[in-house]
């Protein structure tokens, strides 16, 4: 009787354990899924800043995609993380051969500039591509693709009332005109009076450490896809619902929001 006791809870004991390399493996796999989606696919962000107004607000969450600008390998500059396991992945998959696209023009994109610590990523709408040259003057933008013959206006009509004839440059910055060369974008906020942009390197333009107006194809993270909105639920700094103010500050929008713009004026 007793063998057959022992052996009862062998068994069990073996399901046991069965059940839970069986729970860890899956628990490993839907790890490296969540992994990859957020390297090569998606990553949410929430905005904390205006420079975006009126197009997008303040607090508010939206969706990147990073597949639309995904090449692999990484020709236009090395991947750098920080984090191992990230380190490992691309390691392992910046080899494989995979070409998916670059940033437009008018598109809204997430990047990391590398100009300060307490601000890793901004929002910004890419207004240059490599090879175009861009002007200011008079509180315009004027455009030089590398197959036209001269400048040409754009038009912007993401900008409000309040930003629209208002892009300036410095009165301490001596051009007016730059040059985008290989795996460069000049990319502004449209709020245009206050953001802090490839006009004024992102932050001082003759900082040492980052003089550059030009964002690099490699500080590109993503386009932004589905804008969220933001659910007011609590009131500021505390875990006490805000009853008066519950709700959307907005409707969300999901994908009708000015995520891209065209300048067909700049069509040959």
């Amino acid at each position: 009787m007793s063998t057959e006791f022992e052996t009862v809870e062998l068994d069990e004991a073996n399901s046991t354990f069965r059940e839970f390399i069986t729970f860890f493996r899956d628990l490993i796999i839907i790890l490296i899924i969540v992994i990859l989606i957020r390297i090569f696919l998606v990553t949410p962000f929430r905005i904390n800043w205006t420079s975006m107004e009126e197009s997008y607000h303040e607090k508010e969450y939206i969706l990147v995609d990073k597949l639309s600008y995904l090449n692999l390998p990484d020709t236009y500059g090395a991947k750098k993380t920080t984090n191992e396991l990230q380190s490992f992945v691309y390691n392992i998959l910046w080899k494989i051969p995979l070409r998916v696209g670059d940033p437009k023009r008018g598109d809204v994109v997430v990047i990391t500039p590398h100009v300060d610590k307490t601000r890793e990523y901004y929002i910004k709408r890419v207004i240059a591509i490599p090879g175009d040259t861009i002007r200011f003057e008079n509180g315009q933008v004027y455009i030089k693709t590398p197959t036209a013959s001269g400048f040409v206006q754009i038009s912007e009509p993401y900008l409000s009332l309040s930003n629209s004839g208002h892009t300036y440059l410095s009165e301490a910055i001596q051009e007016r005109q730059f040059l985008l060369g290989e795996w460069q974008y000049w990319v502004m906020g449209d709020n245009r009076q206050n953001s802090s942009d490839s006009r004024t390197c992102f932050k001082d333009c003759y900082n040492k450490e980052y003089t550059a107006h030009f964002i690099k194809r490699s500080d590109i993270i993503g386009h932004a896809l589905i804008n969220f909105w933001y659910l007011h639920i609590f009131k500021d700094g505390t875990w006490i619902v805000d009853t008066k103010n519950l709700g959307w500050t907005s409707p969300p929008r999901f994908l009708a929001h000015p995520r891209t713009a065209s300048y067909p004026e700049l069509w040959e």
